[in-house]
């Protein structure tokens, strides 16, 4: 896991409210969301999960569609890794050396010490949310992967006339 200088990739702005805060995270979990999310999908040549801003989506998606219990657990285990990170180096996870950064997602990824089986749950919980953020942003569906609106083409075989209708669904 290579991160290398973030460049901001103009995409959605979900995850922002009018004053330009998160919607649900604190500012300090929607740091730490896009550090993580950077360390998934790392920027190469093609733009990071942090320059799509996935960790915005990911906080407008947990405000809109995920229930309030589950929200909890999501802020939960984002409080765990900058534990972990405090406990383990003295500074907070967006200060640690990347090594130590991905040190860290092993063991959370693995359920060992200092994690635990729920932290595991979370963390994959946390990959899927980028995962989903980073392929359905402009970056992820057009730089990453390959986009053709009508995969094979479209041929279209009706003739159109004047008096064609066309169909109510």
């Amino acid at each position: 896991m290579r991160a290398g200088p973030v460049r901001r990739y103009p995409g959605r702005r979900h995850g922002i409210t009018g004053n330009g805060a998160p919607e649900l995270l604190t500012r300090d979990e929607l740091a730490l969301t896009g550090v993580l999310a950077e360390l998934i999908i790392p920027q190469t040549d093609t733009p990071g999960a942090l320059a799509a801003g996935a960790h915005r989506t990911i906080d407008h998606l947990l405000k809109a569609c995920v229930p309030k219990r589950d929200q909890a657990d999501f802020r939960a285990g984002l409080a765990r890794i900058e534990e972990a990170a405090l406990a383990q180096g003295g500074k907070r996870f967006g200060a640690l050396p990347q090594a130590r950064q991905v040190a860290l997602l092993h063991a959370i990824d693995n359920g060992t010490a200092p994690f635990k089986g729920t932290d595991q749950h979370f963390f994959r919980q946390l990959k899927s949310y980028v995962a989903f953020a980073y392929y359905t942003s402009e970056a992820g569906a057009s730089k990453e992967l390959a986009y053709l609106p009508f995969p094979g083409g479209y041929t279209g075989s009706i003739k159109v006339t004047r008096s064609t209708r066309t169909w109510a669904i």
